[in-house]
């Protein structure tokens, strides 16, 4: 299978294909993985541990200071709750797995077991299990210690969780919130990249960085310009897809759909820009009289305050 490269001053990224995921580094596996039953929008699930069963999961890569560590937590037997090196799968670095011969593996989940001293100690073990697994090229089974309470921990993407988020975003274009945080380098060039406000830019590929190992996505422009920009910050809220920017431009006109973009607010700017913007104020205290309604918004540093429904003051 043919690999597409591209590379920029600081960091690789790799592309990844449907039903596989590659990293530099790392022997593509090719046969394609139906996840379609898995409509999971998380890829850590949390004490939700048993929706996993039946899924198959890739060892992430680590950044290069971290490797010489291994990877933790698995083991060959789950009842044995002492530390030995002849319980740790593929021993040894630095009493881990070794690192060279389980990054890049896949393995699916066959069984989840509640942690033998759950019932004993739930306050220390409560929320941790084992994925019993198997890894796809050797048929070895492996059991994983998971805790649902550490999302950093967790190693592993879940092709069902990768394939949903590449058939959601790839191929549609968004207009980016608040540019300034989005990365500005030009993959291809190592160019900085002036992204504007209301600018359009296409999801082209759901990719790993080849720095930190988190999953990215590419957009690129009218220009040929392409940056990627973390899934997690992508996420949380700064971006609105080409028919929403088309939208709210049209109804709140080219300069205050610029203001929203750059996360700012004006005066006479009523309550849904100053939201679209700000995002939710964390508390709205209100006060009603016989001629008017004002509101002030509560944000972390500043406050917004509203009559009859128009921004009035910002504090």
């Amino acid at each position: 299978m043919e690999k597409i490269k591209l590379t920029f001053i600081l960091t690789v990224i790799t592309s990844i294909a449907l039903g596989q995921i590659t990293t530099t580094k790392v022997t593509p596996i090719t046969d394609k993985i139906d996840a379609n039953h898995f409509d999971s929008t998380r890829n850590f699930l949390g004490v939700d541990v048993y929706k996993y069963i039946g899924q198959e999961l890739y060892l992430n890569a680590r950044k290069e200071s971290l490797r010489k560590y291994g990877y933790d937590n698995f083991k060959l037997d789950y009842t044995v709750t002492f530390s030995d090196k002849s319980n740790v799968y593929k021993c040894c670095d630095n009493y881990n797995s070794k690192y060279n011969e389980l990054e890049g593996k896949y393995f699916k989940v066959l069984e989840i077991i509640k942690h033998p001293q759950a019932e004993q100690n739930k306050y220390l073990y409560g929320k941790k299990f084992y994925l019993k697994l198997q890894e796809k090229e050797s048929n070895d089974i492996v059991y994983y210690e998971y805790d649902g309470n550490y999302e950093f921990s967790f190693p592993f993407i879940v092709i069902g969780y990768f394939e949903k988020q590449k058939s959601l975003f790839s191929g549609k274009e968004f207009v980016f919130k608040n540019h300034k945080f989005i990365n500005n380098t030009d993959i291809q060039t190592g160019k900085t990249v002036t992204i504007k406000s209301g600018q359009k830019w296409k999801c082209i590929d759901l990719t790993i960085e080849d720095e930190y190992y988190n999953l990215s996505l590419i957009f690129e422009n009218s220009l040929g310009e392409k940056v990627a920009n973390s899934l997690d910050r992508f996420l949380n809220g700064t971006y609105y897809t080409s028919k929403e920017a088309d939208y709210y431009q049209k109804k709140f006109g080219k300069n205050i759909w610029n203001t929203i973009l750059d996360c700012k607010v004006k005066i006479g700017m009523t309550k849904e820009m100053c939201r679209l913007s700000w995002g939710e104020p964390q508390d709205i205290n209100k006060t009603i009289t016989s001629s008017k309604i004002s509101e002030q918004w509560v944000y972390p540093d500043s406050y917004l305050y509203f009559y009859n429904g128009i921004l009035s003051t910002i504090q």
